[in-house]
């Protein structure tokens, strides 16, 4: 199950949000956290004796990859709308946004 839960992640959409949405004082918070998934990710290949995530599991890993060819947009589409909101209040903007958390909360739910 944690081999699942970290082949889904995706460091470049948390750095895109970081960078987008987070204050500059926090930054460091984002970029240790990601430096932190990343050593978790080296372990635990290490000990389930594996160079890729998933590599016993080939649907697994295809299921996840055609997932983020839709949700990856999904996500960096909401960090726009996050700025944009936070910016000045929009109802079409919350609207848009809502609309990507569940299409965000879809895929994942669809792929274990």
């Amino acid at each position: 199950m944690l081999e699942m839960v970290l082949a889904k992640t995706d460091l470049s959409v948390a750095t895109f949000y970081d960078q987008l949405l987070v204050v500059e004082s926090l930054k460091d918070i984002g970029s240790k956290l990601r430096e932190q998934l990343c050593a978790d990710m080296e372990t635990l290949k290490e000990l389930i004796n594996t160079e890729v995530l998933l590599a016993h599991n080939a649907w697994g890993r295809e299921s996840i990859q055609l997932r983020n060819i839709y949700t990856t947009p999904l996500n960096l589409l909401q960090a726009e709308l996050l700025r944009r909101e936070r910016e000045t209040p929009d109802p079409d903007v919350e609207k848009a946004l809502m609309v990507t958390i569940a299409g965000v909360a879809a895929g994942m739910r669809n792929t274990g």
